[in-house]
């Protein structure tokens, strides 16, 4: 934040459901400054209203349910200060449903699908579309700017799998503001 707006944040949390993956966080890259919670979005957050000017939440959203998703942005709409900022990512609709058309998603039902990650992890991923986003997010009281994310030339290289998906966004950028 220092780099970008001149800025000395006051307060930084990290954090994740899983205690593992934050313990990684933890000592493989550390912030000095940062508290490390375990959080689930899915619950209420332990902050009081209006005490972030940011929230940053990466591939996040398309791993819950409509219910939970409508309950997360929510929240993070109620701790986030008036003209605070939500920026997400998420598993791009399209890239999903290029993922379903070649057999490569796993149905877990309700909405959820697996798609296949590094080594053979199975990631989780919402089957939803933009506009299903965009009207959670409205509905959180956002207002909303999306941008799509294509695979660079870099990326194609280390994972000459996604060649296979065809030129399709691979992951959907939602910059989110409070009133």
């Amino acid at each position: 934040m220092r780099r970008y707006s001149g800025q000395r944040p006051t307060r930084i949390v990290i954090s994740d459901a899983s205690s593992a993956l934050l313990a990684i966080a933890q000592t493989e890259m550390r912030v000095a400054e940062a508290e490390y919670l375990r959080l689930d979005v899915r619950e209420p957050f332990p902050f009081a209203a209006g005490s972030f000017d940011l929230v940053l939440a990466t591939m996040l959203f398309n791993e819950l349910r409509d219910g939970e998703l409508q309950r997360a942005f929510t929240e993070c709409a109620r701790v986030l200060r008036p003209d605070g900022r939500l920026l997400a990512t998420v598993t791009h609709p399209t890239f999903t449903a290029s993922l379903a058309r070649r057999g490569e998603l796993r149905d877990l039902g309700r909405g959820l699908a697996t798609l296949p990650g590094a080594d053979g992890l199975p990631l989780p991923v919402s089957r939803r579309s933009g506009e299903d986003y965009m009207h959670a997010l409205r509905g959180a009281g956002f207002s909303v700017h999306c941008q799509d994310v294509y695979a660079s030339d870099r990326v194609l290289h280390e994972k000459p799998g996604l060649r296979h998906a065809g030129d399709v966004p691979l992951a959907l950028v939602l910059e989110c503001g409070t009133s």
